[in-house]
């Protein structure tokens, strides 16, 4: 009587007693069983590395899509800078149409909500401590009060950090306390 396969045990004649036949079983049971524990283990760690790089694919995904929305919206800080011009202008603000005004600060609004919801803000500058990380000097304006050494006093250009990470620092004027001697 054969069964299977090659390595399977074949029975042969009456010279094999039902001893050595259980024996032989149980011999064949337990690499049987050996086999199928490495088996289990084996696909279970490809399912592990399949599932794990799956996720890391996923989060490579989210980062180039942030860096590639990143590189877009600093583009976009030439027009908001643009914007920021001419609603700063007070003078050539007032020429225009009521409805060429209204127009505006409508496009204006929604360019900053969408730069809002892809987690852009702007930088907090006037009255704030200067921090190089977040700010770049680009003036030093004497002051006479010592506690307004180290204030940005005034904004030239508007800073933004997306999910925060500084995209753009803002770039201020910085108090510096100046001593007279009276």
């Amino acid at each position: 009587m054969e069964m299977g396969n090659e390595e399977d045990i074949v029975i042969e004649e009456e010279n094999t007693g039902p001893q050595e036949l259980v024996k032989k079983l149980r011999e064949k049971l337990k690499k049987c069983e050996e086999e199928k524990a490495e088996y289990l283990s084996g696909w279970q760690r490809t399912r592990a590395d399949f599932v794990n790089a799956r996720r890391e694919e996923e989060e490579n995904r989210k980062v180039f899509l942030r860096f590639a929305e990143k590189n877009l919206i600093k583009e976009m800080l030439v027009f908001i800078d643009s914007f920021d011009r001419l609603l700063g202008n007070a003078d050539e603000w007032q020429k225009l149409d009521k409805n060429w005004q209204s127009g505006i600060k409508n496009i204006y609004s929604q360019i900053m909500n969408i730069l809002q919801t892809r987690g852009v803000e702007q930088i907090k500058t006037r009255g704030e401590p200067f921090n190089p990380e977040e700010h770049e000097s680009v003036e030093e304006i004497e002051v006479d009060k010592p506690e307004k050494d180290g204030i940005i006093i005034e904004e030239t250009q508007k800073g933004y950090v997306m999910h925060k990470k500084i995209l753009r620092p803002a770039q201020v004027k910085v108090g510096k306390a100046v001593m007279r001697n009276e």
